[in-house]
């Protein structure tokens, strides 16, 4: 079965949630209210037109088959709102989309109007559907000023998405402020991201149940030599965390089943 239609047929449980990897920053979470929540997906070759970064990991799925009622972004950048696919998501009548600030250009440059989107900025919440979101703290450089992680509960479970950010962890632990069952994080240790150690620190200090690595092996640029964008070091690094702190690495396209 294609990956669209597993996020279609998939039916979720009460309490708990359904995640899917999407490759770089992106993953998509099927609620129990049958609500698909996608987060930074990047499905194009944006990055090589605009930067020459050649896409390493075919799109999991095309942007026309991304039926997605919240489409999230951490922050501007076109591998987080993929200026490609955003026209084509667009489309979608009955997609929302919540990003910070910098986001909002794109947002009215398809043509969205104020009523299909909300911005975010750090502290700030949104709520609907079963669904509660909120922008936390991120240090992505001035490059990114308006960058946000994420942090979404539904269905009793609480996704930490760290988004682009270097390693801030009292900033970070302070703006969050919340219990994290899963924790999503980068990797990749350039372009003001945490590496693989400062991810695995970060998750010691946040403590959550389950960290996920994200944010390698898209790019060439992001491979560098010293374990930069390994998931094979973020998973020797995590031998370091808590007994309570699980660690993993998802193939593009797998789906994890989550109880709380």
């Amino acid at each position: 079965m294609r990956l669209p239609e597993k996020m279609e047929h998939l039916s979720v449980g009460t309490n708990q949630i359904a995640l899917f990897y999407l490759g770089q920053a992106g993953f998509c979470i099927k609620t129990p209210g049958n609500k698909l929540i996608v987060i930074d997906a990047y499905l194009s070759d944006a990055c090589e037109r605009m930067f020459g970064f050649k896409r390493m990991i075919p799109p999991v799925l095309e942007a026309e088959e991304m039926d997605a009622d919240l489409y999230l972004s951490t922050h501007s950048h076109a591998d987080h709102l993929d200026p490609d696919s955003l026209p084509v998501i667009a489309k979608n009548g009955k997609t929302f989309f919540i990003g910070p600030p910098d986001c909002e250009e794109g947002y009215i440059s398809n043509n969205l109007p104020g009523s299909r989107y909300n911005i975010l900025k750090e502290g700030e919440e949104w709520e609907g559907n079963g669904i509660r979101i909120k922008a936390v703290f991120a240090d992505h450089g001035e490059l990114a000023p308006d960058a946000v992680g994420l942090l979404i509960e539904t269905g009793g479970v609480k996704i930490y998405h760290c988004g682009d950010t270097c390693f801030s962890p009292d900033k970070i632990k302070t703006s969050l402020n919340s219990d994290v069952d899963i924790m999503i994080a980068p990797i990749n240790g350039q372009y003001g991201n945490m590496n693989a150690k400062e991810a695995c620190s970060l998750a010691a200090i946040v403590k959550p149940k389950l960290v996920i690595a994200c944010h390698f092996w898209m790019f060439l640029e992001h491979v560098c030599g010293g374990g930069l964008g390994d998931p094979a070091t973020f998973i020797a690094e995590s031998a370091g965390l808590p007994e309570t702190v699980n660690a993993r690495v998802m193939a593009p396209g797998e789906l994890l089943i989550y109880p709380k």
